[in-house]
């Protein structure tokens, strides 16, 4: 009795195994004949980079219409045209997304604008279309979900765009401080200049300026003299002639200052 055992447990698997088999396989094969067909859809996309492969198996008849709705950051938005392939795929790559989460809805266009010849297997309103993915109007959807995390070409040219108007920012500050430091040297020696150059113009007319032997009063060059103790007196240094008398000074034609 052993042996019988061991072959009918083998029997049992390898039944299994060809249930299994017929079941993919009828899955894998779009049906092509009018009779119920219990939708099976197999959401499968990859991303590739910054490319998305759409990739959907389902068991639909070849050149049945879809189309897709993407949305994801930034506000995009795409919709694109999708059939049904003979091997019962949806495909088609989409390149160059940002980085980010998007989300796609898979949707078949209605029976009515379905050809005829889909209309044949599908029933003509879509009465043949069975399952949990077929709604009321016997449309068919999907959603998918899917992630990018590799930064897109235009990103990345973005991103190079930034951090250089970041450089350049920052070397428009440095020589903008830079010229305001060389403005405020310039200045500074400008106005030592002016200094020194009022220190020697006074320095020289000290140096030409007579010994005073025994008058007190000032006589300037400006032809004004000026008494001790007057408002100009200390400020007088462009001395040309000393006096003892204000009557010596008018005699050599000076005069007094007007106030």
């Amino acid at each position: 009795m052993k042996p019988a055992q061991t072959v009918l447990k083998k029997g049992n698997l390898l039944l299994i195994i060809l249930m299994l088999f017929f079941s993919m396989t009828s899955f894998h094969q779009p049906a092509q004949a009018a009779e119920p067909l219990t939708v099976g859809v197999l959401a499968g996309s990859d991303v590739e980079g910054n490319n998305v492969n759409i990739h959907v198996q389902t068991n639909l008849p070849n050149k049945m219409k879809f189309f897709a709705t993407i949305t994801g950051p930034n506000g995009y938005n795409e919709e694109i045209k999708l059939k049904v392939k003979k091997d019962g795929k949806l495909k088609k790559t989409i390149g160059e997304l940002d980085k980010g989460t998007y989300e796609i809805k898979f949707q078949s266009y209605q029976p009515k604008k379905q050809t005829d010849s889909m209309r044949k297997i599908i029933g003509k309103k879509g009465g043949n279309l069975e399952g949990d993915l077929v709604n009321k109007k016997k449309v068919i959807k999907i959603t998918e979900t899917i992630n990018i995390t590799t930064p897109s070409e235009n990103e990345l040219q973005k991103e190079a765009a930034e951090k250089q108007a970041r450089i350049d920012a920052e070397n428009a500050e440095k020589e903008r401080i830079a010229k305001e430091e060389q403005a405020v040297k310039e200045k500074e020696a400008a106005e030592q200049k002016a200094n020194e150059e009022k220190e020697r113009e006074q320095q020289e007319a000290q140096d030409s300026a007579p010994a005073q032997e025994q008058g007190q009063i000032k006589g300037s060059y400006s032809g004004i003299y000026h008494v001790p103790g007057s408002t100009y007196y200390d400020r007088t240094t462009n001395v040309k002639e000393w006096f003892n008398t204000v009557a010596e000074a008018e005699a050599a034609g000076y005069r007094a200052p007007k106030r």
